[in-house]
């Protein structure tokens, strides 16, 4: 029984080593799209939002165009739509990760679509940890470890530093593309039937809009999707960018809608192909700065 005993250690030991070893040589940005970003420091400059936003916004443009006007070192905390509607525990989470203000004038990019201000349906959530700013963050690990985190074949995507998510994924070509947005066209209309617009998250959304103010400017953005998406999400909340207008003009903070752009190419109808994500964020950055020059001059 002793000998027993001493081999079930003996190999538990081993497991976690030969566990914690992996977690060190595997890239953080490999692990999941919550994780690396819930072992970043605190950061003073946001981009919030849903996976169309974690994937569209390069910090590192919008830092290098917009060098003068706003401090470097912009970070998206954006993540995929079950996390990161605007609800009490996205919000409890995005105050978190903020580091105590350093007086300079920083700025937060909050993304919206009708999927970001959805009913929710879940109570629990992955966000839900006393830090999300904790490296290694050992509570997460705990309650959310994925055995498909171990898996030895490379994933599509990846966690930059700066929480980006870069997707390698691309079509063989057009047919293959067209192919892979029809069959993401379905999975968005069977959302449909089971989502809703929340005055809720609308009002969790201008409490964390009062409160970033405090801390800097704000840019209330939406970004380019397929037209497809545009009119399934016309269904979900058919007067969604008059609510936005009236949530911007109420906080006296610019709404900028590039939803009728619909020259972006998409991978699924919804997320931009990486490189129009950067052709995206260099059109958003002239537009800020754009923005920012105008209300200096006021």
């Amino acid at each position: 029984m002793k000998r027993f005993l001493l081999l079930t250690l003996s190999m538990s030991a081993t497991c976690l080593l030969l566990l914690a070893v992996y977690f060190v040589l595997l890239p953080v940005g490999r692990i999941g799209d919550v994780y690396p970003r819930i072992v970043t420091p605190q950061q003073q400059s946001l981009v919030l939002g849903t996976s169309r936003a974690a994937q569209a916004i390069n910090p590192t443009i919008l830092d290098s165009a917009l060098a003068g006007i706003y401090a470097p070192g912009i970070y998206n905390f954006s993540f995929h739509i079950d996390l990161s509607t605007y609800n009490e525990q996205y919000a409890r989470a995005i105050r978190l990760k903020l580091a105590p203000s350093d007086g300079r004038r920083n700025w937060f990019i909050l993304t919206v679509d009708p999927w970001a201000l959805k009913a929710d349906l879940e109570e629990t959530s992955d966000l839900q940890l006393r830090s999300v700013s904790r490296s290694p963050n050992l509570e997460y690990l705990f309650k959310h470890f994925r055995r498909n985190w171990l898996s030895p074949l490379p994933t599509h995507c990846f966690i930059s530093e700066r929480g980006r998510t870069e997707v390698d994924y691309k079509p063989h070509n057009e047919r293959d593309r067209q192919r892979h947005i029809a069959q993401k066209l379905t999975t968005y209309e069977q959302m449909v039937r089971k989502y809703s617009y929340s005055p809720a998250s609308e009002s969790v959304l201008d409490s964390l809009i009062a409160d970033l103010l405090a801390r800097g400017d704000i840019y209330l953005i939406r970004i380019p999707a397929s037209k497809h998406i545009l009119q399934i999400e016309n269904r979900v909340c058919p007067d969604f960018n008059e609510r936005m207008t009236r949530l911007a003009r109420r906080r006296n903070v610019p709404y900028l809608d590039f939803s009728s752009d619909t020259t972006f190419m998409t991978n699924d109808g919804n997320h931009l192909i990486q490189s129009e994500g950067d052709r995206f964020s260099r059109l958003l950055a002239r537009t800020i700065r754009d923005v920012a020059q105008r209300q200096a001059k006021d």
